[in-house]
């Protein structure tokens, strides 16, 4: 979520030229499939010392389904004034505050809809880590084919309603948040 939120910060609020290649370099991630991601994480990590560990599968989940993310927190942004910064270091406001103190509470609503979309996406995946998992890390996702390769069914279901389940208790924590923190998420001109 941070890092989706820092990108759609600096490709949104701090135009550049390195700022436009900041947002095709994000939104590209949505166009390659999860399977060849997977792959091409094979061929390039195989070997090295993170191969085979948490590590690279939190990087490819993360490769692979920052666009969305990314995509929300920059729409949210664009919808703030884009003055704020300028006003900001006119009354000597740092960025840092300005972020923290302004930014971020305006678009909590959408930073708990990132967090909700990465963990829905993660608990579920399969192409992307299928290459990359061991028994040590193994996603409860894979462990759905597994028992079907075994002819397990009973299993497989019994997974894949754990995983709908958490899922939902997931859905169901953002919701209150949502519904704690406010019904609307304020707009500014």
């Amino acid at each position: 979520v941070a890092a989706a939120f820092l990108a759609a910060y600096m490709s949104a609020r701090m135009k550049s030229k390195a700022s436009s290649f900041l947002h095709f370099s994000a939104i590209t991630s949505a166009a390659i499939p999860g399977l060849v991601l997977g792959l091409s994480y094979v061929l390039t990590f195989k070997g090295s010392p993170i191969f085979g560990t948490m590590l690279l599968l939190i990087m490819v989940n993360l490769i692979h389904f920052i666009a969305s993310p990314y995509l929300m927190m920059y729409n949210s942004l664009s919808k703030i004034n884009e003055n704020l910064e300028g006003v900001g270091q006119t009354l000597g406001i740092r960025r840092a505050y300005l972020i923290k103190d302004v930014i971020i509470p305006q678009c909590r609503f959408t930073i708990f809809e990132m967090f909700s979309y990465f963990f829905v996406n993660c608990m579920m995946t399969i192409s992307a880590v299928s290459f990359l998992a061991t028994t040590a890390n193994k996603p409860v996702s894979l462990m759905i084919n597994q028992f079907e390769a075994q002819m397990q069914l009973e299993n497989a279901a019994v997974v894949s309603l754990l995983i709908l389940f958490v899922n939902l208790f997931i859905k169901a924590i953002v919701h209150l948040l949502k519904r704690h923190a406010g019904t609307a998420e304020p707009v500014t001109n």
